[in-house]
């Protein structure tokens, strides 16, 4: 099979299985199919808020230094993503614009998210973030 047709083949594929996930119960993956995103990214964010947890509850943090060489695909400054201090909506949108390489309505990412059981207190602590912030 050529080039093009495996494309297509993949293109329709995708979409049958758009069709086939539930959308409500599973709104970050379909986040993920509609904007493109590639495994590493999805599993650099991911990490990215492993890493958010553990400053936000004061937890050690070396566990995800075996992720540096992932976070530093998307020049992550490392010094400041394992700072001891809570994560901040600046951190995160500039986060999410290195590693997606475009910005998003943080609102409508963490609650897909959330909804998702994903990092459900990291996205709990920057949406009350978000709230205080639009005040």
């Amino acid at each position: 099979m050529d080039v093009v047709k495996e494309v297509k083949l993949l293109k329709y594929q995708m979409s049958l299985m758009k069709h086939m996930i539930n959308a409500e119960e599973h709104p970050f993956f379909m986040f993920v199919i509609d904007h493109e995103f590639e495994e590493n990214q999805v599993k650099a964010f991911l990490n990215m808020l492993g890493v958010f947890s553990c400053r936000i509850k004061g937890e050690d943090i070396s566990t995800f230094y075996q992720n540096d060489q992932l976070f530093s695909q998307f020049n992550l400054p490392l010094d400041k993503l394992y700072a001891s201090e809570q994560p901040t909506l600046e951190e995160l949108k500039s986060v999410v614009a290195k590693i997606f390489y475009q910005e998003f309505e943080l609102e409508y990412l963490l609650c897909s998210l959330k909804k998702q059981c994903i990092q459900m207190e990291v996205c709990d602590f920057l949406l009350q973030r978000l709230k205080i912030d639009l005040k």
